[in-house]
């Protein structure tokens, strides 16, 4: 009942959720994300945006390399497209390589049943119309309780919690953001998560930052923004 409220409140908070793809981001040429590790940069993460009549497609880039005394302890290099119609996603692609292993995602929308199918490195199967791909370009990731691994396929479980309103400051600017934390589970009632903190911009509604500990304190900051002339 907690967490069905916190979606009634958070959606009266932010109607503006509810639009399309295309109404917070057809303005939008790309979005470049730092990925640091205990505060040093170790790669990227870029978004590029593109609208055509009644799609609008998403293509992302992935990579960074984090060592522990000369040794690679998590390296991942990896591109992928999203393809929406009419703000509905309707298919995904994915090929990575991550430390030394290939993974895979494919996935489309069944118009029929309704339903994505999914044939991934991890899963093969189906997943339910109000999943969301778990990239960190897309703000409904905080809407949905069920998440795709972008990399791999495999369904993840997550609660989104509202913390606070902060002002951060990235390189010489400051942001009035809304800060949520999101739990995520393979399993519906596992004791075994992952905690994440995002910050997302109150007027642009981009996602300006994500942390996380694993192995050490990991971020992904915006760098730059650039937009449609």
């Amino acid at each position: 009942m907690k967490f069905k409220l916190f979606f009634l409140f958070f959606f009266l908070i932010y109607p503006s959720f509810l639009y399309s793809h295309e109404d917070h981001y057809n303005k939008i040429k790309s979005i470049e994300m730092d990925v640091l590790r205990n505060g040093k940069k170790i790669g990227y993460n870029k978004y590029f945006f593109t609208a055509e009549n009644n799609f609008f497609i998403v293509k992302n880039e992935l990579n960074f390399v984090a060592n522990i005394i000369g040794l690679d302890l998590l390296s991942i290099d990896g591109s992928s497209t999203e393809t929406y119609k009419n703000g509905k996603l309707v298919k995904y692609k994915s090929r990575t390589t991550q430390n030394k292993k290939k993974k895979y995602n494919d996935l489309f929308f069944d118009e029929k049943n309704k339903i994505y199918k999914i044939k991934g490195s991890s899963f093969t199967g189906t997943a339910p119309s109000n999943v969301v791909i778990g990239n960190w370009w897309n703000h409904n990731i905080l809407q949905s309780n069920t998440i795709i691994s972008p990399l791999s396929g495999s369904l993840k479980y997550q609660e989104v919690y509202f913390l606070s309103k902060e002002i951060i400051k990235i390189e010489n600017s400051f942001y009035d953001t809304s800060r949520f934390k999101i739990v995520l589970k393979k399993n519906i009632g596992d004791k075994k998560k992952e905690e994440f903190n995002v910050w997302l911009d109150d007027k642009s509604k981009i996602i300006l930052k994500v942390s996380y500990s694993k192995f050490g304190d990991w971020e992904y900051i915006v760098k730059t923004v650039e937009k449609l002339n």
